[in-house]
């Protein structure tokens, strides 16, 4: 795979056996607390967790936890109860995606908003050197998340994927919203600046 395709590639297999035996030696839970996380049935990922609390680790193949795959589905309440349950919020998938990555792929400003006042890394790097902010303007993100991120007081929107591309150069060629990098530009513009 090359690096081009590496930036762009995530998801989690759709498949019956979608767990990791190593990482979840008993499957039946583990698939149960993923798949109530990815269907937002915060009753059922309750009941699991008071029976196993560990379960809030469970990871399929491909690296996805319940957070992320509760980021995927914008299932507010499941994520503020995994975050205060234990769930780790940089935990990272086999491409070093982070439940951040998830929200901005899927466009679900509500739960980036949750992730980034608990603390998630606004400039978190995947395997193709991916942020954040470079998967929201990829995706033609609603303008209020690629202006939450560009917003952060951390966010270093001058970093180059393993494309050599700032997210305004993927904006510029993918994002109808490309002129919120404008409105912002002058604020962070502090590449200059000695710190």
């Amino acid at each position: 795979m090359s690096n081009l395709d590496r930036c762009f590639v995530s998801g989690w297999s759709d498949d019956e056996d979608g767990i990791d035996p190593e990482r979840n030696p008993t499957e039946e839970n583990p698939k149960r607390i993923l798949a109530a996380a990815e269907n937002g049935e915060l009753n059922e990922i309750k009941s699991l967790i008071e029976l196993d609390p560990s379960l809030i680790h469970s990871t399929d193949k491909e690296g996805y936890t319940a957070l992320h795959r509760a980021c995927y589905g914008n299932h507010v309440e499941v994520v503020k109860y995994l975050l205060k349950n234990g769930a780790d919020i940089a935990a990272k998938t086999e491409m070093q995606w982070q439940p951040l990555h998830s929200c901005c792929h899927w466009n679900n400003i509500e739960c980036a908003q949750i992730l980034l006042a608990e603390g998630a890394d606004v400039n978190a790097l995947s395997e193709g050197g991916q942020t954040p902010l470079h998967i929201a303007a990829s995706h033609g993100a609603r303008y209020d998340l690629v202006q939450l991120l560009l917003m952060h007081p951390y966010i270093k929107p001058d970093l180059k994927n393993n494309s050599n591309e700032t997210a305004f150069d993927i904006a510029r060629r993918s994002s109808k919203y490309r002129n919120v990098f404008d409105m912002v530009d002058p604020l962070i513009d502090l590449k200059h600046l000695e710190m």
